[in-house]
């Protein structure tokens, strides 16, 4: 097995993903010990392509494991090779409900879930195996009575940031992570984006984890539409919201989007082929990582449709239809309501996501599987996406209780 692995380590590491369960306990305090024959940063790499969860498996194996549990940089090399989704934190309202995991191999210890379950706390985004949580003290959710965190809920470690500088009701976060020569770095740039009292306008303040402040904080007209502050689409520079339906006004549905480094916001109408119908479900996701894609579900059609925002011809970006399937043509034949849609990455498969009543779906692109992933337990959940990773909160961080 060591042959192997310094004959192809990519190959290998493919493998361990796939097998976590018969991982060798043998092989492992081989590769651990000191008579290992592989050079330091090969074994870091081979280590790094474990889950979150795997790994803390093997922490009593050797004295380098648990090293290792420690070390910044491996903690964020295993972050930056994971992107498959794990999961999903359910919430209703304002209200954590539960984690569905759809990957066999991902976990999070209780003492982290019962943290988000205590009372006035409210996820406000999830991004690379981090979460970012309000707890509020009393009162209604502003800066002045609650405080923010970061939890990494895989290794039970929280750190705390400071309160925005505006008062603010409930919003979204959006995350950018910063990159560096060798694409690790710990740093991230935060967009928290909440609504005021005027219909229009929206507290967009930044916090830049470098600095360890908040950078910006203006009010951006959004437009007249609310917006969904749930499921922002980070891509490079722009942050992208999808507006709500079902509000009864005249206004057609957009897509909002701020730059972050221009500071420059921009409107951006949907397709007029789509015919979006106010009891229809709209959602936004990043294809491919390179474009804005719309996914569309038309409650009357039953169909399901995914447009890509490109640059056309011209040089204007306009919309383009990529993928069309319904619910009958997935298995479903009973008429259903969906009430929430999106994309997720499974490995390198591209999953549509979508909720009928209180149960969740992933549908399959590439090769039309249709799978039930579980009930989330209640009717018309939101779900906020989770990745079973090792990154580290912060240089203040702390370890939670074990249970």
């Amino acid at each position: 097995w060591i042959v192997l692995v310094l004959q192809s380590p990519i190959a290998i590491m493919v493998g361990t993903l796939k097998n976590t369960c018969n991982i060798n306990l043998v092989v492992l305090k081989k590769l651990a010990s000191r008579s290992c024959l592989l050079p330091d940063d090969v074994l870091i790499e081979i280590l790094s392509y474990l889950p979150a969860k795997t790994f803390f498996k093997f922490l009593p194996v050797s004295k380098t494991f648990r090293q290792l549990s420690s070390s910044s940089h491996f903690l964020l090399s295993q972050s930056y090779h994971s992107k498959a989704i794990s999961g999903f934190f359910v919430q209703r309202y304002s209200t954590f409900w539960s984690l569905l995991l759809i990957d066999a191999y991902a976990g999070v210890p209780r003492s982290s879930l019962d943290c988000l379950r205590k009372r006035n706390t409210r996820i406000l985004g999830s991004a690379g195996g981090l979460v970012f949580v309000w707890h509020r003290n009393e009162g209604s959710f502003n800066a002045t009575t609650s405080s923010l965190f970061v939890y990494n809920p895989a290794r039970r470690a929280r750190c705390h940031l400071p309160s925005p500088p505006s008062k603010c009701r409930r919003g979204g976060i959006a995350v950018r992570f910063m990159t560096d020569i060798n694409k690790l770095t710990k740093d991230y740039k935060l967009i928290y984006l909440s609504p005021t009292s005027q219909s229009s306008l929206h507290h967009c303040q930044v916090y830049d984890s470098a600095a360890k402040a908040w950078t910006m904080n203006k009010q951006l007209n959004c437009g007249w539409r609310a917006l969904d502050l749930q499921h922002p689409v980070v891509n490079g520079e722009t942050v992208f919201w999808v507006s709500t339906l079902g509000t009864h006004t005249v206004i057609d549905p957009y897509v909002f989007a701020f730059n972050m480094r221009t500071e420059c916001t921009e409107i951006i109408e949907l397709p007029e082929e789509a015919t979006i119908r106010d009891a229809d479900t709209i959602g936004i996701a990043e294809w491919e990582r390179r474009s804005l894609c719309l996914i569309h579900y038309g409650r009357l059609s039953q169909v399901f449709a995914l447009w890509l925002l490109r640059e056309t011809r011209n040089g204007v970006p306009g919309w383009m239809k990529a993928h069309e399937i319904s619910l009958e043509q997935m298995g479903l034949t009973k008429p259903c309501y969906v009430s929430s849609v999106m994309l997720s990455e499974a490995e390198t498969i591209m999953l549509l996501v979508f909720t009928v009543y209180d149960e969740v779906y992933s549908y399959s692109i590439k090769y039309g599987d249709l799978k039930k992933l579980g009930s989330a337990g209640i009717d018309d959940p939101t779900l906020i996406p989770y990745v079973n990773l090792l990154r580290p909160c912060g240089e203040q961080e702390e370890l939670l209780e074990a249970t």
